[in-house]
């Protein structure tokens, strides 16, 4: 069913860091469904760290009765849970995740608006075992060709209500002039069904097929179209990225995001892509940004000077784990708008660190973590969502107060000294100024390195990301001629 937007934080929930009596942590929040806005309600059940527990899987339970809502079909995936412990983990999880997303928000002490425009247009999916392939038939220019449980995310051209089968959505993206693929799915909207047909055109890149129950898609293989057919692949197994961009309503970030839509660059070669800000805005054709409870304002200062924008990114994070689209890849990667970004290069860097249990998350610079691009595995965004009410508590009396730390720095001493996340040191993921980079680096000719930061500027970001294509084509060509 479509996601609830987060109205205000209630008065109950005010006070600074700690988000109730007893300290942040120590309540799950469920979300409640209202017509226009959702308002987030204590449940009388602790969340904590023993995801062990069945009487995690019965309180879950519980608390979504009465919502209303059907807890367990909703988060365990089809094709069998295993033992009790299995399906008990499954389920505290994406009960705790959603309550975790006010969590954060009520953590962070923001100041918030209230946003009254419920999201209707991605309903939210499941993640499936495996993947179908499509189905083998003869070449065919005037028919569609199909996918079950499979979503296409992304290089959207519209999308349409009220299309009943998914032959009807592929008519629809037949007769659409640029219209290449397309994704159908049947969801609940209030009391009623909604058939949603997503039309989806040749830009950014080519199309990820990402397992979702009920999904289906399909491409049209017209080759008269600009682009067609259009490309579909399967990302390689322990590579697949969920991209993201925080973009600041005002300045020059809007001009960046757009600008590298339209190189086809950056987070928009990812497999799947989303940008956020604290309204809603279109900033490339289809690319509608999600929406961030926070005024998106902070201080500088603190202990190195920097931006102290911990509260702001604890509400992205609070609307990626509602969203929970991290769910269906490897790697969330987290990449700033003045950031030279190659998804490529990243995707090769990832299949040296493999995942485990705790999860595992890439220092990027030899003086910690830096911001511009910050990358989680599937585990480690999980560990992040259950215990970061658990990391302020911890932090805010260790520092008897807020820590004068940039999110940077929170989130990496959260993974690491409480979550404890294994931290793999990958220092070809960035070259900025402030990590003691080489003479020359903001050339940007290294052929390894996945990012270069800062260049805030569309001439400056444009010379960066063509000289690090020429060098990723070089070291190609050489490694050709070797055999």
């Amino acid at each position: 069913p479509p996601r609830p937007r987060l109205s205000a934080v209630p008065s109950w929930a005010q006070g600074g860091w700690h988000m109730a009596e007893g300290g942040a942590g120590t309540m799950l929040l469920a979300a409640s469904m209202e017509p226009e806005r959702a308002s987030y309600l204590p449940v009388a059940s602790k969340v904590a760290a023993q995801a062990e527990d069945s009487r995690l899987a019965r309180t879950c339970e519980a608390t979504a009765a009465s919502l209303g809502t059907a807890a367990r079909d909703r988060v365990v995936p089809g094709g069998g849970a295993g033992t009790a412990g299995a399906v008990a983990r499954r389920v505290a999880f994406v009960c705790a995740a959603v309550g975790i997303a006010a969590l954060l928000l009520v953590a962070g002490g923001l100041r918030t608006t209230t946003i009254e425009r419920p999201d209707t247009t991605a309903p939210r999916m499941r993640p499936r075992a495996s993947l179908a392939e499509f189905k083998a038939e003869e070449p065919c220019t005037t028919c569609c060709k199909t996918e079950d449980d499979i979503y296409l995310p992304g290089n959207d051209l519209e999308h349409h209500h009220d299309v009943k089968t998914a032959d009807d959505c592929c008519g629809i993206c037949r007769n659409h002039s640029k219209c290449l693929a397309w994704t159908w799915v049947k969801h609940k909207g209030g009391d009623h069904e909604v058939h949603t047909c997503f039309l989806k055109g040749a830009a950014p890149r080519p199309l990820t097929r990402v397992p979702a129950l009920g999904y289906v898609s399909g491409a049209t293989l017209q080759t008269e179209k600009e682009g067609g057919p259009l490309e579909t692949r399967v990302a390689a197994p322990g590579q697949s990225l969920y991209c993201f961009s925080l973009v600041q309503p005002h300045g020059y970030e809007k001009g960046l995001i757009a600008f590298q839509y339209e190189e086809r660059a950056s987070i928009f070669t990812c497999d799947e892509y989303a940008v956020y800000s604290n309204r809603r805005m279109e900033l490339a054709p289809g690319v509608f940004t999600g929406i961030v409870n926070s005024t998106l304002k902070c201080d500088m200062g603190g202990e190195f000077g920097t931006a102290l924008n911990t509260p702001i990114f604890l509400a992205v994070w609070a609307k990626i784990i509602a969203d929970g689209r991290f769910l269906f890849h490897d790697w969330t990667v987290k990449v700033d708008p003045d950031a030279v970004f190659l998804p490529d290069r990243l995707r090769l860097q990832v299949k040296e660190h493999p995942e485990e249990e705790r999860g595992v998350y890439l220092n990027n610079c030899q003086f910690g973590l830096h911001g511009p691009i910050e990358v989680f595995s599937r585990n480690a965004v999980k560990a992040w969502a259950l215990g970061a009410g658990e990391c302020v508590d911890y932090f805010t009396k260790l520092c008897s107060g807020p820590c004068g730390w940039g999110e940077d720095m929170f989130i990496d001493q959260c993974l690491k000294r409480k979550i404890g996340a294994r931290r793999d040191d990958e220092y070809r993921l960035l070259l900025e100024d402030h990590c003691s980079p080489p003479k020359g680096w903001d050339e940007c000719t290294d052929e390894t390195v996945a990012s270069f930061h800062p260049f805030k500027s569309k001439k400056g970001w444009k010379a960066c990301l063509t000289n690090a294509r020429k060098a990723t084509a070089s070291l190609a060509g050489r490694r050709l001629l070797r055999g």
